[in-house]
């Protein structure tokens, strides 16, 4: 009789090495896979899986008990890896760069990056979360990938009197790792209430003190502190409109920079619309597809 789809996944994620023996990204890394697996198994239909195939009783137990191992070494070494962060053990420059050390090369048939693993299981955020919003501009939360987030760091290159405002902050991990990787002030932008707790929590964690989450609908937020804004595709359509005009108007006042990415319909069409009228300049298109505009104020 055949074995269940799940049998294969079990027995590779029961295999060495040790969780001993695991950093704190790869031990995210190996948690998610388990999730993958116990969120895509019926608990209804496991008896039968065990009727079929008589050895995965014994494998999905062994698959239990992997569970509670990894759970609490993740545990373990996300408290101790937070705890050397709140003490000063990692200063931001050393925080920057011990992650962007760690690298962007995509995991082989799998999401993310060993530098993604690390930022994800010490920030607690998931990559993706479908409930970001009920707004039917707002987009599904999808966390910044850390080749994304150096990429902004490199290009803004934020100081200690800037403020950075991460509009759709989402999960917060743009924002966490920006505060934990500079000298600068962030503020970060989200509907979703458990998102923005969640980022704060963190925050507090890792002893971040220049760094703050608001729940609030981003048409309704003062912008005018903000010199470097930062945008992962939160939204389109109205809502972009209005904020494209409102950072536009900013842009007139005082000197800002934007690094915004997402798709020119319906999105940058608006701060195109920005450049066209004088207030804003496009500066660079960066990006695999050149989905990133860095703009600034046209009054440079």
């Amino acid at each position: 009789m055949s074995t269940p789809w799940w049998f294969s996944h079990v027995t590779t994620l029961a295999a060495p090495p040790t969780v001993d023996d695991l950093p704190l990204g790869a031990l995210w890394s190996l948690s998610e896979r388990l999730r993958f697996v116990r969120d895509n198994v019926d608990p209804a239909l496991l008896e039968l899986d065990f009727e079929a195939a008589p050895e995965a009783s014994d494998t999905w137990r062994s698959f239990v008990a992997r569970e509670a191992q990894v759970a609490t070494a993740l545990g373990l070494a996300t408290t101790s890896e937070q705890r050397t962060i709140r003490d000063g053990g990692r200063p931001p420059a050393a925080f920057r760069a011990h992650w962007e050390t760690l690298g962007f090369v995509a995991h082989d048939r799998r999401d993310g990056t060993p530098a993604d693993d690390y930022l994800d299981a010490l920030f607690k955020t998931s990559r993706l979360t479908f409930d970001s919003s009920t707004q039917p501009t707002a987009h599904v939360n999808l966390g910044s990938r850390a080749s994304r987030v150096s990429d902004f760091l490199t290009v803004t290159a934020p100081a200690i009197d800037d403020v950075v405002f991460d509009l759709g902050s989402g999960s917060g991990k743009l924002a966490l790792t920006v505060a934990a990787s500079s000298v600068t002030s962030v503020q970060g932008v989200e509907l979703l209430e458990h998102a923005v707790d969640e980022a704060n929590g963190s925050a507090v964690a890792l002893g971040l003190q220049t760094v703050a989450f608001h729940r609030a609908d981003v048409r309704d937020v003062d912008l005018s502190a903000g010199s470097i804004f930062y945008l992962y595709y939160p939204f389109h359509g109205e809502v972009a409109s209005l904020v494209a005009g409102s950072l536009g108007t900013l842009a007139e006042q005082k000197d800002i920079t934007i690094y915004a990415s997402g798709p020119l319909r319906e999105y940058g069409e608006f701060f195109m619309r920005e450049v066209a009228r004088g207030a804003l300049q496009l500066t660079q298109r960066r990006g695999e597809f050149d989905e990133v505009m860095v703009l600034e104020s046209g009054r440079r």
